[in-house]
């Protein structure tokens, strides 16, 4: 997997900064005439500077070069028929306080090392890395982190339960 820099990156002058904001678990949405993924990411979307309203556009053409999925945004909101790669922000959950993102399968595809979309898990579904800057998101596959509980603490090995 490419790994983003810890340190804020910037290319040259023109390119923008991004930090590491969060890690968001890839949702599956079903509906009747179709299935979307979506993540909720209110901070990193705050950290890019939008709001409900606005939108991103996923750029997987870019992710070889980058090692990470980015996405522009906007405080405009796209017409998603006219632009395939492109997503509104969208304001929902308990009072609306959530703001989510749908990631078109095309972009996920693209991310380095990501499961194939039709076998993911929905009890076990992956999580994303997501990078903020200005008007900006980047995305890459969340390392999976085992955790070893000692339930005995003190007790043998053969008491311990990985997870």
């Amino acid at each position: 997997m490419a790994h983003a820099p810890q340190e804020p990156m910037t290319e040259d002058e023109s390119d923008v900064a991004i930090r590491e904001v969060q890690t968001a678990t890839l949702r599956q949405h079903e509906s009747q005439s179709s299935s979307s993924f979506r993540v909720s990411i209110t901070p990193a979307i705050r950290a890019a500077g939008l709001e409900s309203g606005g939108s991103f556009r996923f750029m997987p053409s870019e992710v070889d070069e980058l090692g990470v999925l980015p996405a522009l945004g906007s405080e405009e909101s796209i017409d998603g028929r006219r632009e395939p790669l492109a997503r509104n922000i969208r304001r929902e959950g308990a009072n609306q306080g959530t703001l989510r993102l749908v990631i078109p399968r095309e972009a996920l595809e693209a991310i380095h090392e990501f499961p194939d979309v039709d076998a993911i898990d929905p009890e076990d579904p992956p999580e994303l890395t997501v990078w903020a800057g200005d008007r900006m998101l980047a995305f890459e596959l969340a390392e999976r982190r085992s955790v070893t509980v000692d339930r005995d603490q003190g007790g043998d090995v053969d008491d311990q339960e990985t997870r």
